[in-house]
């Protein structure tokens, strides 16, 4: 994966929500999202963010600004200060999400250093396919999300190896991990075995979670009730401490 050498990056948006995913479901906090990137996922829902547009969009209390792209690290952590509501009062959180926020770990690295010298977490969204890129800004993020993607979902690429070795540096730095899989209908039996086989090492310091895919772009029908079931059995057999959670924020239809 290519990256950008320099503490900036090209963005989407700035916003403040609710997380709709993982361990911290229903929580608000403020999502850097990143443009560009590399991979197309079958259930992609931000097409997008697969390329920088000359501008990105900022929601601030104060009300929504564009910005120009790309921009820089201490930039970007200033807006996010901005789209954090007066009356929110818990530890804030950041989620740098994207497109692909590892084709600019530099830029990720240095927002975290900021924010988190003032109290902040850093999530990190990521489809943790380059192990060095995150090795590179995995001493500034709390919590890492990775999208562990089956071969169906991404024209039979694996790339199991790079999950995996993503998952074990963050824990080694001290972070939370989510591991989350995407079932779609055409997802195999075999594909979801696979992946547990690897991570099995690692089955009791994360938190998997298995996502029904919400139909989007290619994805355009729901998983049967019958083939999720079956496949947090193959997850429960093998002692994985999991969630299953579908995307709450479309549910609630925010960003």
């Amino acid at each position: 994966m290519a990256k950008e050498p320099s503490a900036r990056a090209p963005l989407v948006e700035v916003f403040w929500s609710i997380q709709g995913e993982g361990r911290f479901v229903g929580e608000t906090m403020g999502f850097l999202r990143v443009a560009t990137c590399p991979l197309r996922c079958s259930y992609c829902d931000t097409p997008n963010s697969y390329t920088a547009e000359p501008t990105f969009l900022v929601h601030a209390a104060g009300g929504s600004s564009r910005e120009p792209n790309p921009v820089g690290a201490a930039r970007a952590a200033d807006l996010a200060r901005s789209s954090r509501p007066a009356t929110h009062r818990a530890t804030p959180r950041l989620s740098i999400t994207g497109g692909e926020p590892l084709v600019f770990p530099s830029f990720v690295s240095a927002i975290g250093a900021t924010l988190r010298a003032e109290g902040w977490r850093i999530h990190l969204e990521t489809a943790a396919i380059d192990s060095a890129a995150f090795l590179a800004c995995a001493d500034q993020v709390d919590h890492l999300s990775a999208d562990w993607k089956l071969p169906e979902t991404i024209d039979g690429a694996d790339h199991g190896d790079s999950h995996f070795a993503c998952c074990e540096t963050a824990l080694a730095h001290g972070a939370t991990v989510d591991v989350k899989i995407v079932l779609t209908p055409a997802f195999a039996d075999a594909s979801l075995v696979r992946a547990l086989e690897r991570l099995a090492p690692l089955r009791e310091r994360i938190l998997l979670i298995l996502q029904p895919v919400t139909p989007a772009l290619r994805e355009q029908e729901p998983l049967p009730a019958s083939r999720l079931i079956a496949a947090i059995a193959l997850a429960e057999q093998r002692g994985f401490i999991t969630r299953t959670l579908p995307q709450a924020h479309k549910m609630l239809r925010v960003p």
